[in-house]
């Protein structure tokens, strides 16, 4: 890797793009004057980059002819081998970008990137983590969050070692609490898919705690919490959804009557640090952890504050070298399970 801090950005990909997205890469770059390579059409880039102050250092355009909508067919995909995803993935196979973010397509991205960057070793499908956060500070990553709706225990236990790491790389954690969810706490709640898998992942280095249930997610009771992609999604979006409403029935509550702005004013920085918590722009994006290098998904509907903070999280994961972590550690968890499938062999 020549410079590992050059970030390569999806700048047609989601909603807001290219304005929002190109801003979104100005202000990162301003703030801590890394390079990002704006991919995508060059005339719309442009056009958005002539409303803003930057560094030319600190931007390079690089031309994709082809961008991929939302909506569109994995097999019309394929066929845009000019996109600009397929372009920002190239980059940083080749070295001139140290991790890549993308708004835009998130199962074309999955299909793309397997096939540019390719999969760790011993990893046999990508996952996404999301952050939920915590009652007070810090936050749970549940894993995974909607790529993979049918899972095997093999799948879960390698949720698990990503997802540690995610959480020590990105978040801080030094040694993560790993637990599965569940309808209860108690080992007898769990399926027989989830007995196998802690029964592998009480073996590991890993940080294995047991069950959480639903309502723990927001608790710090667990750091990673480990579940299906179906569970995971219809988890992440009851509480986008919740936080959403919640936010907008107050802000619907306190304008009713002057009383109440008046009574709300002292409260404002309290309303403040809550909607941050609960708003998906303040931590951007996740890494699709399963890769081989850093690719960060930002949600579609970002504006300029979230892809800067998506290209914040992908600045963290390439420095801490996350993906080579992860790599090491699924190499031990194979180690683990074939030296427990041997030993419950010979027990037969």
């Amino acid at each position: 890797m020549t410079d590992r801090v050059t970030l390569a950005l999806d700048a047609m990909g989601g909603d807001h793009a290219p304005h929002e997205t190109v801003r979104g890469a100005v202000e990162y770059a301003r703030d801590g004057g890394r390079k990002v390579i704006l991919v995508g059409d060059p005339a719309a880039i442009e056009r958005a980059l002539g409303e803003l102050r930057f560094e030319p250092r600190d931007i390079e355009v690089q031309p994709a002819s082809q961008v991929i909508e939302s909506g569109e067919k994995i097999g019309k995909i394929r066929t845009k081998r000019d996109s600009s995803l397929h372009v920002a993935c190239r980059l940083v196979r080749d070295g001139r970008a140290a991790a890549l973010v993308s708004a835009g397509h998130t199962g074309a991205f999955m299909a793309i990137g397997r096939v540019i960057l390719g999969l760790i070793k011993g990893v046999d499908r990508p996952a996404l983590p999301a952050p939920f956060p915590h009652r007070g500070k810090g936050y749970s990553i549940l894993i995974d969050a909607g790529a993979n709706l049918d899972c095997r225990p093999e799948h879960f236990r390698q949720f698990a070692v990503m997802g540690f790491h995610y959480s020590r790389r990105v978040f801080g954690v030094e040694n993560p609490r790993v637990a599965l969810l569940g309808i209860g706490v108690e080992d007898s709640k769990r399926n027989a898919v989830q007995r196998e898998v802690a029964s592998i992942l009480s073996e590991t280095r890993v940080n294995f705690i047991g069950n959480v249930e639903g309502n723990d997610l927001f608790a710090d009771r667990a750091d990673v919490v480990l579940c299906d992609g179906f569970v995971g999604n219809v988890s992440l979006k009851v509480a986008e959804g919740l936080a959403e409403t919640f936010i907008e029935e107050l802000r619907g509550e306190i304008v009713k009557g002057p009383l109440r702005r008046l009574g709300a004013l002292p409260l404002r920085p309290v309303f403040r640090v809550l909607r941050n918590k609960l708003d998906y722009r303040e931590y951007g994006g996740v890494p699709l952890l399963g890769l081989r290098e850093v690719a960060v998904v930002a949600h579609g509907r970002s504006h300029s504050r979230a892809i800067r903070n998506a290209l914040r999280v992908a600045e963290k994961a390439a420095a801490s070298q996350m993906t080579d972590k992860i790599a090491r550690d699924i190499t031990m968890l194979h180690e683990t399970e074939e030296r427990l499938a041997a030993a419950s062999g010979k027990g037969g």
